[in-house]
C-alpha cells in the first residue's frame, strides 16, 4: 500500500524495460502492468474455478470483496 499511496500521475506514466519468462525484452508504462497483474490474476481465479466445477468441486465464491467481507 505504501508503494501505492506514493505513486504519482508522472510515476504511473514512467516506462518500465523488463524482459518475458521466455527472454523477450518489453517495455510498459507503470500503470498498464499494474493493471495487467490484477487482469492476469482474475483470468487464472476464473480458470481455475471453471476447471474444478467442472470436475465437480466448484469453489464457490471467488469474488474478493465476498471474501473480505466473510473474513
Amino acid at each position: 500500500m505504501e508503494f501505492v499511496e506514493n505513486l504519482s500521475d508522472d510515476a504511473l506514466d514512467n516506462v518500465v524495460a523488463y524482459k518475458t519468462t521466455s527472454g523477450k525484452s518489453r517495455q510498459n508504462k507503470l500503470w498498464h502492468l499494474m493493471v495487467h497483474l490484477v487482469n492476469h490474476g482474475t483470468q487464472h481465479r476464473s480458470e481455475a474455478a471453471a476447471m474444478l466445477t467442472d470436475y465437480g468441486h466448484s469453489p464457490g465464491d471467488i469474488d474478493l470483496i465476498v471474501f473480505l467481507r466473510e473474513g
